[in-house]
Formats: C-alpha cells, structure tokens, sequence
C-alpha cells in the first residue's frame, strides 16, 4: 500500500505521532498540517486518499476547514474523518453538516481509524 497519503490536519503533536505511526504501519504516508495555511492547494505528491481532521484545532476553526477542503475540486471528493471531544457532540454535527463523512469522539476514532484508512484504499482513493 505504498505510496497512499493521508492528510492530517493536527495540532496535537503528541496525538499526531500516534496517528502517523497507524498510518505508516498501515503502508501509508502521513502529510501534517497544523492549519489551513499549511495544505497546499495543489500538493505535488497528487491529492491524499483520506483527510483527517482533529475538531479541537487551536489556530484554526476545524469545521470551516472541513468546508474549505469540501469546497476544493482536489479535495472534494476524497474521504474525510474528524475526531473531537466526546464533550462537544455539535462540533460532529457541524463537521457532517458541513461535508464530513465521519465525525467521531476522540476514543472511537482511535478504533476506527485502521478500518477507515483501509477502507479508502480498498475503493481505489490512492494518490
């Protein structure tokens, strides 16, 4: 499975490196981003084939991002997953409300992230 990217929007530096070694034991290649500001608007490596997206974003409000990358014709189409609190469920709901496939508690993506991840690139979403 070489060779898949998976777009991390994360501020969590702890979090994010639990994140990419799921990814990277999972044969993919994980692409940070702490904010908007730092996905390129047409990434050399081609587009991901998921997104990821952590709901409690510090510098950055998370479901405006979620939109924004839904709005992009690189990334509209791409399978996109947020995670957040189990304290703020509107933070989910907006997510979804505003293009987000799966919005998840903090805890359930931590079980639901491999299966998402393979389920993208068994639909063929590679880069």
């Amino acid at each position: 499975m070489a060779g898949h990217i998976v777009l991390v929007v994360v501020d969590d530096l702890f979090f994010s490196s639990k994140i990419g070694e799921t990814i990277r034991q999972l044969g993919g290649e994980p692409r940070f981003a702490a904010e908007a500001g730092e996905i390129p608007d047409d990434p050399e490596c081609g587009p991901p084939s998921a997104i990821i997206v952590d709901l409690d974003l510090t510098r950055t409000d998370a479901v405006d991002l979620v939109s924004l990358l839904k709005d992009r014709e690189a990334t509209r189409d791409i399978p996109m997953m947020a995670y957040g609190r189990h304290t703020r469920p509107e933070a989910f709901v907006r997510a979804r409300e505003a293009g987000c496939e799966r919005a998840v508690p903090r805890s359930e993506f931590v079980k639901r992230l491999p299966e998402f991840i393979e389920s993208c690139w068994r639909h063929g979403r590679d880069a």
